[in-house]
């Protein structure tokens, strides 16, 4: 009785063997040799557990979350500014599924907090934010210019009021950097990751 090599059966366990080949393996198989089935299973068995870690990948969106997560650490690092809250990174509401509309982010400086939201305006995207102080020897944060990059093309430019109040809106992108010019001319950068219009799955409520 001819009998199939490992190769072979390799193959044959992950359909790539010649349809003839694969026909006369099968036959092999029916006839009833032991030694070829014991081979076979081993076979079966490697491609299921390959099968498996592959199901266990993670997404390709979460990997690109995670990666920027290390870009703007290291950006916000040479800007001395620390990210103390993004909602992004919090585990969603059991019952809840899709895709939010907002985002809240916090930063924060030796000096000052930056509360930030970004919420999908159909096709278009609103940023509302807020500069506060953080001790009475913080700088005013009344009518400073606010503005939005992407890369190096500017987007949108505007002051904050009284309370240190401001917002805009602008087309969702990648690269996307805020700039707050402080009274003595030195700027804030943050930079807000990729922002595509956040899109509800089949509603949000399952």
């Amino acid at each position: 009785m001819k009998h199939f090599n490992e190769t072979q059966w390799a193959d044959f366990a992950r359909k790539l063997a010649p349809p003839a080949k694969q026909a006369a393996m099968q036959a092999h198989l029916q006839a009833g040799c032991p030694s070829c089935a014991a081979i076979l299973q081993t076979w079966e068995s490697v491609v299921a557990l390959a099968k498996e870690e592959r199901d266990l990948s993670p997404p390709e969106d979460a990997v690109r979350m995670v990666k920027s997560q290390f870009a703007v650490a290291s950006a916000l690092a040479e800007e001395r500014v620390r990210l103390v809250f993004d909602s992004f990174l919090q585990p969603a509401t059991a019952g809840v599924r899709g895709a939010f509309s907002a985002r809240q982010y916090l930063f924060e400086t030796d000096e000052l907090y930056i509360d930030l939201r970004l919420d999908s305006q159909a096709e278009r995207m609103r940023l509302v934010g807020q500069i506060m102080e953080r001790a009475t020897t913080s700088p005013s944060v009344q009518d400073l210019p606010i503005h939005l990059h992407q890369g190096t093309l500017p987007l949108s430019k505007t002051r904050t009021n009284q309370f240190g109040e401001f917002q805009m809106e602008f087309e969702p992108g990648m690269g996307l950097r805020l700039s707050i010019l402080l009274n003595e001319g030195h700027p804030i950068v943050l930079p807000l990751y990729e922002t595509p219009v956040p899109k509800p799955e089949n509603g949000t409520l399952s």
